[in-house]
């Protein structure tokens, strides 16, 4: 695949060297030449091997990534997509039962916990009164290694004293509040928008500029029908998609 294939372009087409770089990727890709999980040659590879500047070869992978087809890593490259992360959501199904139903290790990293003042939108969601005291929790999660989500969680804070002091790298939420609190939650609204990545979300996703991300927010209360939290999720759009159960 370093070879050079100039040749391969039309220049006479009407259609944009970008996209029939990225045609010519994507053939490639469906004939079995790079297999799912493997890395596709760098900007600067493409580049030489098409005789054509590296804001074009960026421009044939951003198209790749648009479509799902590749994703990216920070720092590494750019990789074949298998077949999209499938996150299921219903009432009960969380995250780690997803990833391992898809075949992958989950792990996550608490990124940030703190305490804020409930302003408009945190009051409204969690039936709460403008600046009274909730603890958001910001978590990354991972698929074998490559990071999926950035979730952030936010908890009437006056309802579970003590909670951000049994935080730590490893917890799980819902266990927390099972254990601790004698809480059952279960989501009983979500809403999914798309949007595009922050400049938190480049960096903690190790996406690139561009990379479109799935939008979550969601509203969880306990056995008795209280809020308990509202959660906005940012999925990488390049490799997960949601579906929702309604058994």
């Amino acid at each position: 695949m370093y070879r050079q294939v100039t040749d391969i372009l039309q220049k006479t087409s009407g259609i944009a060297y970008y996209r029939q770089i990225s045609e010519f990727l994507m053939q490639n890709i469906e004939g079995g030449e790079y297999e799912p999980g493997s890395q596709l040659p760098t900007e600067s590879d493409l580049s030489r091997q098409f005789g054509v500047n590296r804001h074009t070869a960026r421009e044939a992978l951003k198209l790749l990534k648009n479509e799902g087809v590749i994703y990216s890593v920070k720092g590494k490259g750019n990789f074949v997509t298998d077949a999209k992360i499938k996150y299921r959501v219903s009432k009960k199904v969380r995250f780690t039962s997803s990833i391992i139903e898809a075949g992958l290790a989950p792990s996550k990293e608490l990124v940030e916990k703190r305490l804020v003042a409930a302003d408009e939108i945190l009051a409204s969601k969690l039936g709460l009164d403008m600046g009274d005291p909730v603890l958001s929790l910001k978590m990354l999660r991972f698929a074998s290694g490559t990071p999926l989500m950035l979730a952030t969680s936010n908890l009437p804070a006056a309802r579970f004293v003590g909670l951000g002091e049994r935080v730590d790298a490893s917890f799980s939420l819902y266990e927390l509040l099972r254990e601790q609190y004698g809480i059952e939650p279960s989501r009983s609204e979500s809403v999914f928008e798309t949007t595009m990545a922050e400049e938190e979300d480049l960096r903690l996703l190790q996406i690139a500029p561009g990379t479109p991300l799935l939008l979550s927010k969601s509203i969880a209360k306990d056995q008795y029908g209280k809020i308990i939290e509202y959660c906005e999720t940012r999925m990488r759009g390049d490799l997960g998609s949601i579906v929702i159960n309604f058994e």
